[in-house]
């Protein structure tokens, strides 16, 4: 059916047949308020839980069989087998048969200062167990609590079937322990997987090794089944899931347009309808454990969390007296390398120093030289001028003997004349 179907004539009968004649608010109001102890109890109800009460007396609109007392009345397997049957059919994907029903109390595993109670037990034709739990809220630790769960089973099918054998007693005479948790309101495990919302435990070996495993947990998430499928109801499964979760006549009307078999299970919930005062006390009661649950939920996520904190402040402590190990070698390396700097500090100092007195010797060497230097100048600016005075002599001395020789000519001729 399309989800823009428009509902006609035939359509409202059938939603009539399945949530009952409409009756007026007012009266239905009247009727509560007309006896004073449902009155109490009725006026502790949250607006919201109020109005689905009014809603579902009216005829409006339907209550989820999550309800605790509306589930075992409608899916009791001692009373109608053929539905759990049909139930657990559509889950295993192959037909099922319950051969015994099983009482719900635990024998041994403890929750609470009470006793597991499970909704469903039975034994299957194929000698299996299987134990149905519905969970308004998905408990915190799922896989620990299933564990429990599957333990307490085994141990009841261990001590029944040793009883019966006796001496003759084999381990191969065990079979499978099947837990199914259908959960409204999945907790964050599941949350994280979704669209997927159906999450069945698989068990192997990393080394192949085929190794027989009796214990089975199917958890089914109907929060994220009834996202995903808001308008498809193609399996049986998905008409199972879709009853569980559907509320308004719309819904209900598509799930019996193509699975009339429900209409039965509809009636009979409807038939709560004619006592006001025990839907209110059952609605109260319901109300009462899933505040017991709630509060116990919130309990055990804030011992969770208080955990992860300690676990998250030894995390930060040690890294804390890590870091501090770090700082201290890196305070020790910065100290030493104070200290190499100090002495080559003092090196450098010393190198300069030595620098200096080079640097002084140098520059006394260079001023001796340059007066060594300006002497020779001096000297060879003398020793020039003598140079030059003795040239300008020996000169006057040639000029001399010249004049000397021409005297000389000019003496011998007057002599022979």
């Amino acid at each position: 059916m399309s989800i823009n179907h428009v509902i006609d004539q035939s359509d409202q009968k059938l939603i009539e047949q399945a949530l009952g004649k409409r009756i007026s608010r007012d009266k239905i109001i009247s009727d509560i308020n007309g006896d004073p102890d449902t009155k109490v109890i009725f006026d502790t109800f949250s607006p919201e839980d109020q109005e689905k009460i009014i809603a579902f007396l009216a005829g409006e609109r339907t209550l989820q069989i999550l309800c605790d007392s509306f589930f075992k009345k409608i899916l009791d397997p001692g009373v109608t087998p053929e539905r759990v049957e049909s139930l657990l059919s559509a889950i295993y994907g192959e037909k099922v048969e319950i051969v015994e029903v099983l009482p719900k109390e635990g024998i041994v595993i403890s929750d609470g200062g009470s006793q597991v109670i499970m909704d469903i037990i039975v034994r299957l034709s194929d000698g299996s167990y299987t134990t149905v739990e519905m969970q308004r809220l998905g408990y915190l630790f799922p896989g620990e609590r299933t564990s429990c769960y599957l333990s307490d089973m085994m141990m009841r099918q261990y001590q029944k079937v040793r009883s019966n054998k006796g001496k003759n007693f084999s381990y191969k005479d065990l079979n499978n322990v099947n837990l199914i948790v259908i959960m409204e309101e999945s907790s964050k495990e599941f949350l994280a997987v979704a669209p997927e919302y159906i999450h069945r435990r698989e068990t192997s070996f990393d080394s192949g090794a085929k190794v027989k495993s009796l214990e089975n947990v199917t958890y089914i998430s109907l929060d994220t089944f009834k996202e995903k499928n808001q308008n498809e109801i193609g399996t049986e499964l998905d008409a199972w899931l879709t009853f569980f979760t559907a509320e308004k006549p719309e819904d209900v009307l598509r799930l019996l347009s193509s699975h009339p078999e429900f209409l039965p299970m509809y009636k009979e919930i409807t038939g709560f309808r004619k006592e006001p005062a025990e839907v209110i006390g059952m609605f109260s009661e319901e109300l009462r454990i899933m505040d017991r649950n709630t509060t116990k939920y919130m309990i055990d996520e804030l011992h969770e969390q208080v955990e992860a904190a300690k676990q998250e402040l030894e995390t930060a402590q040690q890294q804390v007296e890590a870091a501090q190990q770090e700082l201290e070698t890196a305070q020790q390396q910065v100290e030493a390398a104070k200290q190499e700097a100090e002495a080559a500090k003092q090196e450098a100092e010393a190198a300069k120093q030595e620098a200096e007195a080079v640097k002084q010797e140098a520059e006394a060497a260079t001023n001796e030289n340059i007066e060594l230097k300006k002497e020779s100048v001096e000297k060879d600016q003398t020793i020039n001028k003598q140079i030059q005075t003795i040239d300008l002599q020996v000169q006057t001395i040639e000029d001399q003997e010249k004049t000397i020789e021409i005297l000389r000519k000019q003496l011998a001729e007057q002599q022979k004349k």
